[in-house]
């Protein structure tokens, strides 16, 4: 999977999301019962260091002589020594303190546990400098509670960690911050029953906020027990509620990057919750969360690059395969959910991660192309299980992988670890979901090392408040659709009259039976368009050549329609006398285009979409857009196939 720097601070910054979160399709904690700690457990709360790491947990870490746990400790001392020669951080006197807390979570936990296991007082002095200053800021932007989520996880576990050797005043201090700054502002968002906040919503807000906050309830807790308490057993009880999207095969519907982001603190959650009363309470029973490293790890194509669908990144111009040698991961809970399932597979390109960046280090190779970890690296050398078991290197996932749920996804490639290989991946789900796209239906296609099908992935954020749009409603008629990539245009789906997708609907994915080695998958998307015709599928399919076809069959009412197939590319295009060549690096790619069941000939389209057209949109260098155009008459069943054939 591509390392996620995670989002520049614009790219997530969504506080209005929470009254445009769509609500119709969202799944529920069905059945599950919230259990919390019991008086005696709070009543045997552990002294400091208390959170994800005790004194013996580090001293057993001190002992871990393989090769892993060797390459983590020399990162982790590594990236304790540059931050070191970080500059002093400026945070912003009002707005947004996004960026900032971030950074010092990452500078607090780096060195912090650096010091707890090397000694060195350099690591304790820098990072309870960072902490003081934290604690000095008169808020931490409640008005945009992901700042505050993130700033109490800083200051709780740099509290914890650190807590023996601060003075009884600096204590004091950094816990009046989180009272002040963290916990105590949360009581102002009332508890409901309907999950549009950040309390209890099904989107990545949930356990960041609650995540972080439960970390700095459980470090004061000397000072405001019952505070703690009322924290600790609230964020229990709403996480649910995110939990639950997870269900029943691991996928996210917020895409990959808020994948990283919730899933992250939905482990911090349990993990804390573990080092303290000895049981997550059952936070990681939820249908489908661990097996959502599957989810994570299957929309990487074979060029190593995801499948960028709704807010997730902007892959544009990720048009042929990256390197081996770059293929590069920071993902933290891959090493939590490979020991939770004991399976050293799930943590495969990690691994291969940080013995690539050790080398790095090692190799003395100068700093522009050394790798930059994830802000929660300490964590992962805390997750790693030395005691997993071995792994076979031919071990793999399937090649042919359906996940059903909130956004169903199919993913069928040719092979694993070959940047040539074919492969696509079909989405369905809904436009109307928390950062949602009109994407139903759309897919990535790769083969030959290059991504021929393209998803261009989100836009900023900041151009689309600039051009004074509603961007987070999801409503039928929202202006957000107007924006390129959110909007119906720049997604390889299926139209009718150039109209938009329903959000009311929700397309389904089922998964086609083996026949002599063709596989495949149906997607039903009838309910997006059923004011446009009676039904309609897409039907994906490969076959043993690496060969790949994309076909749509629908039936229509009683009015006539235009239907329009979009394909996405980076690549040079040509119309022939079959459909259209794609050429790209040097490699080919055949689009054969048939009508199944008529005479009729498609026209083809080619615009050059390079060039935004609209204050809201970023240009899209090098990409084309190729529209396939028919006329089906009212009360007819229509099939058109594509098939890319690679040359």
């Amino acid at each position: 999977m591509s390392f996620k720097k995670v989002i520049y601070s614009s790219f997530i910054l969504i506080f209005f999301v929470l009254k445009g979160l769509a609500q119709n399709h969202l799944p529920a904690p069905n059945h599950f019962i919230s259990e919390y700690p019991s008086e005696k457990q709070w009543e045997s709360m552990p002294e400091h260091p208390r959170l994800f790491a005790n004194n013996a947990r580090i001293e057993a870490l001190k002992l871990q002589n393989d090769e892993v746990s060797k390459a983590l400790l020399l990162l982790l001392k590594n990236n304790a020594e540059k931050t070191l020669k970080a500059d002093k951080l400026e945070y912003p006197s009002t707005g947004f303190k996004f960026t900032e807390v971030r950074e010092v979570q990452g500078r607090i936990l780096t060195l912090g546990l650096a010091y707890r296991v090397f000694g060195d007082k350099r690591y304790f002095e820098r990072a309870k400098a960072e902490l003081i200053q934290l604690a000095a800021l008169p808020d931490w932007c409640p008005t945009h509670f992901l700042d505050v989520g993130e700033a109490t996880l800083a200051a709780g576990i740099g509290l914890d960690w650190l807590y023996n050797d601060l003075t009884p005043t600096e204590r004091e201090t950094i816990s009046q911050a989180i009272i002040k700054n963290g916990t105590q502002p949360s009581l102002d968002v009332k508890e409901s029953n309907e999950n549009k906040s950040w309390l209890n919503g099904n989107f990545n807000w949930n356990p960041v906020c609650n995540g972080g906050l439960m970390v700095g309830a459980l470090a004061i807790y000397e000072n405001e027990p019952k505070l703690a308490r009322q924290i600790v057993e609230r964020s229990i009880k709403y996480i649910p509620n995110h939990g639950a999207v997870y269900a029943p095969d691991g996928t996210y519907a917020e895409g990959a990057a808020y994948w990283s982001y919730g899933t992250t603190f939905q482990v911090v959650m349990i993990d804390a919750l573990r080092s303290v009363f000895g049981s997550s309470f059952k936070l990681e029973t939820f249908p489908g969360f661990l097996k959502t490293t599957n989810f994570i790890t299957q929309i990487v194509g074979s060029t190593g690059y995801e499948y960028p669908f709704s807010d997730a990144g902007h892959e544009g111009t990720h048009f042929l395969a990256k390197p081996l040698s770059e293929r590069f991961t920071s993902e933290p809970i891959m090493f939590w959910f490979a020991r939770e399932n004991q399976s050293r597979v799930v943590a495969r390109d990690e691994i291969n991660s940080i013995l690539m960046a050790k080398e790095i280090v090692e190799n003395n190779t100068v700093a522009e192309t050394q790798k930059s970890h994830s802000r929660h690296f300490a964590l992962e050398v805390l997750w790693w299980d030395p005691k997993l078991p071995s792994m076979d290197k031919n071990s793999f996932l399937p090649l042919h992988w359906t996940a059903n749920g909130h956004m169903p996804i199919a993913v069928i490639r040719s092979a694993w670890d070959d940047p040539l290989a074919s492969y696509i991946a079909v989405k369905g789900g809904t436009p109307n979901n928390s950062h949602g796209h009109m994407d139903a239906g759309s897919f990535i296609l790769e083969a030959s090392g290059v991504r021929w099908a393209l998803d261009l992935g989100a836009e900023s954020y900041d151009k689309m408040r600039a051009a004074k749009l509603d961007l987070w409603n999801y409503s039928q008629d929202s202006n957000r659709w107007t924006t390129f990539r959110p909007g119906p245009d720049s997604h390889t789906i299926l139209r009718f009259n150039n109209a938009r997708q329903e959000v009311s609907g929700l397309a389904t994915i089922s998964k086609l039976a083996d026949k002599k080695g063709v596989v495949g998958n149906v997607v039903d998307l009838s309910s997006l368009y059923k004011s446009q015709v009676d039904k309609v599928t897409r039907t994906i399919k490969m076959f043993p050549d690496e060969s790949i076809t994309i076909q749509d069959e629908w039936q229509t009412g009683g009015k006539a329609v235009e239907y329009a197939f979009q394909w996405i590319t980076g690549a040079q295009v040509s119309i022939e006398p079959y459909g259209v060549l794609l050429k790209q690096n040097g490699k080919m790619l055949k689009l054969k285009i048939e009508v199944l069941n008529s005479n009729t000939k498609p026209d083809i389209v080619i615009e050059d979409v390079s060039k935004s057209k609209a204050l809201q949109d970023s240009d899209n260098p090098g990409v084309s857009k190729i529209t396939i155009k028919i006329n089906s008459p009212a009360m007819f069943k229509s099939i058109v196939k594509v098939t890319a054939i690679p040359l």
